[in-house]
């Protein structure tokens, strides 16, 4: 019965593995440099199981070489009961990971370990090495083949693509650094922008205005920590933390000394979760 359990507990796990990797579950748990790691695991678990299997195959049996042989009287209860434990202990987090927990994180997770305003505050931020000035040059002639926004269009940060209707397209985090960064932080200022990511009402009797927020993980979902911008305008009828895009023209506030960004709503649609739910 151990010898069952042991190889029913290396096939669940090396098939769990393969399951969040292959569905792209995974991307809502760990950074993408490892995802080629978790493959190999499991793999190497499902490898493991059948060596096990195949090495093991004669170790209930009676072994007339070696000289044992069973007792009939040998109380098997005690160990049976311990390997049962063994197994139920070792796949319940399993099994809770792949078929009970969310697919991402909810709003009191955000709430308990509080939205990041100011890029310094994570722990792998970094200010930027080189100027705005020092950012690769545009190349006008191919940007404006497609004639995707006005002739007339600000320059400055053309290397954003851009939507149609010529909004910016940029991540939380951009406009984070973009606060810390003056001649960035010029650069976007009074831009329109279109940002993805989930959307949190208002809180109590707070007015004016709701936080959009996007997940940052540094290597795994236990790292991660809560980018927040605040987005200026009337809340809407949108599920709480569910995927919105926000196009609104980007602002900066100092707030005591510190430099955070927030967004004059122009326009809010829903949108599906995209691949990858994390910023790295």
């Amino acid at each position: 019965m151990k010898r069952l359990l042991t190889l029913v507990t290396l096939l669940l796990w090396g098939a769990t593995l393969l399951y969040f990797c292959l569905s792209g579950r995974i991307a809502s748990y760990l950074h993408p440099q490892f995802h080629e790691y978790v493959t190999a695991a499991g793999l190497g678990l499902l490898a493991l199981a059948a060596l096990w299997w195949w090495a093991t195959q004669e170790t209930d049996a009676v072994c007339q070489d070696c000289g044992y042989v069973p007792a009939t009287d040998e109380p098997r209860s005690r160990l049976t009961a311990g390997a049962a434990i063994a197994f139920v202990v070792l796949l319940l987090p399993m099994t809770v990971a792949a078929f009970i927990s969310p697919g991402q994180f909810g709003e009191a997770m955000v709430m308990n370990r509080g939205m990041v305003t100011d890029i310094t505050q994570l722990p792998s931020a970094q200010r930027t090495p080189a100027s705005w000035q020092d950012a690769p040059a545009w190349d006008e002639n191919v940007a404006r083949e497609d004639g995707s926004w006005p002739e007339n269009q600000e320059e400055g940060v053309e290397y954003f693509t851009r939507t149609p209707d010529g909004a910016i397209q940029v991540e939380t985090l951009d406009l984070l650094f973009a606060a810390q960064e003056p001649a960035l932080r010029e650069e976007f200022e009074n831009q329109r922008v279109s940002i993805v990511g989930q959307y949190i009402p208002p809180r109590g009797e707070k007015k004016g205005g709701f936080d959009l927020v996007r997940m940052f993980v540094v290597c795994c979902a236990a790292d991660a920590r809560p980018l927040g911008i605040k987005v200026v305008g009337e809340p809407v009828e949108v599920p709480r933390m569910g995927w919105v895009r926000i196009t609104g023209v980007a602002r900066f506030e100092d707030k005591g000394g510190t430099m955070e960004p927030s967004l004059e709503l122009e326009k809010i649609e829903q949108v599906e979760a995209p691949n990858e739910s994390f910023l790295y």
